[in-house]
């Protein structure tokens, strides 16, 4: 069974804040728990540009993200207010993005996450994308009927969820078709990740482990496992403080994982720190049952078919430490398998995991400036200063360090610390 929530939050439009750039609505919203039956409010959030937000411009459409894996509260989507973020970046594309803080963060931040719980993240997902939708309605705020369906790394995994329940008609009268997926490194076929993981004996993002067992605990559909059956005594008593209290970011947690049980994030972690003898032998073990939970929750091991996606672009970097390319081997595979042909694929990228998620930033923006939805995206030469709205940059004091830049040039060119955009102090982490 879910768990209903004793008191339900206010619904619709709860907030507006004007950020550097951009507006942000942050609104609730009613869809199920991971159960598909129990009722439950999840909070939101709406992105538009400040012409849109003023009714100067009508947006080109509608963006569902689907966000990237993140562990502390403060990562949410209704927390977000700077330039130097994907939703920042993407406002000069003149979409409204619409994007769910998803359960166990915001309204349910008590709650575990349940990572890359496909089934549910997507309901979550599209239930958030038609509310906002009303929503922008009521508001009288004008948009195209162009749906795209974006995300990154856990957001590519939701990405193609959303997809398969789309094709399954889960709301289908209300969204009939995505017009356009713009899908990059997600983990679509985990049993295969974690056969991999579990022969290299290496882990490069060692947080995803934990995260992945969090979602398996936390599914009331299906016999579930405990940390001890999997992980070692003193890795099982620092996830309550590591991971249950959503204080820290992934990037935290993987140097505290080093820092505490060796590796580097050059070398990766030894799993066998961490994991006991179980993790690497399946029959009669707790893995089997872990491992059936992996096939459940891929997009690869059960037929269907994106039959109300117009097209599919992937982005994956072969040389992706942290979710290996046979995810989007396997993926491709099975897309051709079952029929589904209106997808390419961009994997000449040499880079790791992170820095792709800055080229897929980058993509989504070049791409939505310039898709047609009657015909092909084309291709168009985008001047970096398009890539957001232009900003002037300062230091803490006032003094002026870059003037009228796009936010994505920033991004890459300052160093980590607190800056001065809009009258208002921005963090580059």
């Amino acid at each position: 069974m879910g768990v209903a929530q004793e008191q339900q939050p206010q619904l619709g439009i709860v907030n507006r804040t004007q950020c550097s750039g951009f507006w942000r609505y942050d609104f609730n919203y009613t869809t199920t728990d991971i159960d598909e039956e129990t009722p439950i409010v999840l909070s939101a959030a709406i992105f538009l540009s400040t012409e849109i937000h003023n009714k100067t411009k009508e947006a080109k459409g509608l963006a569902l993200m689907n966000h990237y894996t993140i562990t502390s509260n403060d990562e949410r989507p209704t927390n977000v207010s700077g330039p130097f973020t994907l939703e920042g970046f993407i406002q000069g594309s003149d979409y409204i993005i619409i994007e769910s803080d998803g359960i166990g963060f915001g309204l349910t931040v008590d709650r575990k996450q349940p990572y890359l719980k496909g089934r549910a993240t997507a309901r979550t997902n599209i239930d958030a994308l038609l509310a906002g939708q009303t929503l922008l309605e009521e508001e009288g705020i004008g948009f195209g009927e162009v749906v795209v369906n974006l995300g990154y790394s856990q957001g590519g995994h939701s990405g193609m969820w959303v997809n398969r329940l789309v094709a399954e008609g889960y709301r289908s009268d209300e969204l009939p078709k995505i017009n356009y997926c713009l899908i990059g490194g997600g983990p679509y076929d985990m049993y295969a990740h974690y056969q991999k993981l579990a022969t290299d004996g290496t882990s490069y993002y060692p947080v995803a482990i934990s995260l992945i067992l969090n979602g398996i605990i936390d599914d009331f559909t299906t016999e579930t496992i405990s940390y001890d059956d999997v992980f070692k005594p003193e890795f099982t008593e620092r996830i309550p403080e590591w991971f249950d209290s959503k204080k820290y970011k992934s990037t935290a947690i993987n140097s505290m994982i080093y820092e505490n049980f060796g590796g580097s994030e050059e070398s990766g972690l030894p799993i066998n720190a961490i994991v006991t003898d179980a993790f690497f032998h399946l029959e009669g073990t707790d893995m089997e049952k872990a491992c059936q939970w992996l096939k459940d929750n891929s997009l690869v091991y059960d037929e269907w078919s994106p039959e109300h996606t117009d097209a599919i672009k992937f982005i994956h970097s072969q040389n992706d430490e942290v979710v290996p390319y046979v995810n989007m081997e396997n993926m491709a595979q099975f897309l051709r398998d079952n029929g589904y042909n209106a997808f390419t694929i961009d994997d000449n990228i040499n880079t790791n995991h992170t820095a792709t998620g800055l080229y897929y930033a980058r993509q989504v923006v070049t791409e939505l400036a310039s898709y047609d939805p009657e015909g092909a995206v084309t291709e168009v030469a985008i001047d970096s200063d398009s890539i957001g709205k232009p900003i002037n940059v300062y230091s803490i004091d006032g003094c002026l360090l870059m003037r009228q830049v796009s936010p994505f040039d920033a991004y890459q060119q300052l160093e980590r610390g607190i800056y001065i955009i809009g009258n208002k102090k921005v963090v580059k982490q």
